[in-house]
């Protein structure tokens, strides 16, 4: 019984000592937390750009192509919270003005393929590519190494370049507002 009467410590079970406080409008921590803000922001507005413009520059005036499919298959990611996703691999070769490449690009700009919450959804995508059969691809003039079988833009850049233009707002007004709001 005199277990259940001992006094825990104030930070409760375990005190692990002084701590910054990133909650607070000024100081020190709150200076380092604006500033990570802003520059996961601008990290994530760069890497949507950069996407938005691959993807602009691939879709451009890409020549059509014979490829052979080398490899098929279904990259599982348990990672997630949520359970495992599901991405279909499809690798194939092909030959542009004169040279051989190898790729396994979905879509232009090296955009990944569409996750499937289902096993099974990968593998209706994947059976429409059988190991050795021809595919048409499209290949880029100026990057020939980076070819793709499906011509349609994704939304990830954007998705990148909003959250970051969010991070950076916000990032901005915290700042802001220890200091001059």
């Amino acid at each position: 019984m005199a277990f259940f009467k001992t006094k825990l410590p104030r930070h409760g079970m375990f005190d692990f000592g002084p701590r910054i406080n990133l909650g607070k409008d000024s100081g020190e921590g709150s200076l380092i937390s604006n500033i990570v803000i802003i520059l996961v922001g601008v990290g994530l507005l760069f890497f949507g750009y950069t996407g938005f413009t691959g993807q602009n520059q691939a879709l451009g005036n890409p020549a059509n192509i014979s490829a052979t499919v080398t490899e098929t298959g279904i990259d599982e990611d348990s990672s997630r919270r949520g359970g495992t996703d599901y991405q279909p691999e499809i690798k194939f070769e092909y030959i542009f003005e004169g040279q051989e490449y190898e790729s396994s690009n979905m879509y232009p700009g090296g955009q990944a393929p569409k996750d499937y919450d289902l096993e099974s959804n990968a593998k209706e995508v994947v059976d429409r590519y059988s190991q050795g059969s021809q595919i048409t691809v499209n290949v880029p003039p100026e990057n020939p190494g980076e070819a793709f079988i499906k011509a349609k833009k994704t939304n990830n850049p954007l998705i990148g370049i909003g959250a970051g233009i969010l991070f950076i707002l916000l990032g901005s007004y915290k700042f802001m507002k220890g200091r001059y709001i």
